[in-house]
């Protein structure tokens, strides 16, 4: 097996599993995962707000050898997140394309934009980081209904 770029969804109870949060992964030649990134907002302190409806718009860069889910979510190994396989390949192939998502990640990080449930949030985050890694989000994971925000293009000054 080769290292492989995965698209997830994870269907959230709060919204009868119809509307999902929506994160990209990389995995390596095991299928384990090494890398995982998630848009939401973030808390005061700098955490992840997992019951987000406003605060900053951030871009988490989770890495597996270094757990700490109150600041870097996992939701790889949520036993209902459903993933499509984005690329798979070589580690110096896949790796290029994920070092563009982690730096469009940073980009959002520091970017000021502010989280909004239906406009600019996790969805839009992972379908921004899918199309840096010139990738493309998988259809049957978008949807203004299913993936509320992974339609909307995240404005970010040109780097």
């Amino acid at each position: 097996m080769n290292y492989q770029i995965l698209f997830g969804s994870y269907p959230i109870p709060r919204f009868a599993g119809i509307a999902s949060h929506n994160f990209v992964v990389m995995c390596d030649e095991t299928g384990r995962p090494i890398f995982e990134i998630n848009g939401g907002a973030s808390n005061s302190d700098g955490s992840f707000n997992y019951c987000a409806i406003r605060g900053p718009l951030t871009a988490v860069v989770t890495d597996y050898a270094h757990r700490d889910l109150r600041y870097f979510p996992e939701f790889y190994l949520r036993p209902t997140s459903i993933t499509s396989l984005l690329l798979e390949g070589s580690y110096s192939s896949v790796a290029a394309r994920w070092r563009a998502a982690v730096d469009l990640a940073e980009r959002i990080r520091q970017s000021g934009l502010r989280y909004s449930f239906w406009l600019q949030n996790s969805n839009s985050v992972a379908s921004a980081v899918t199309e840096a890694m010139k990738l493309t989000p998988p259809s049957a994971a978008v949807g203004r209904v299913k993936a509320p925000g992974s339609y909307r293009r995240l404005i970010l000054d040109a780097a």
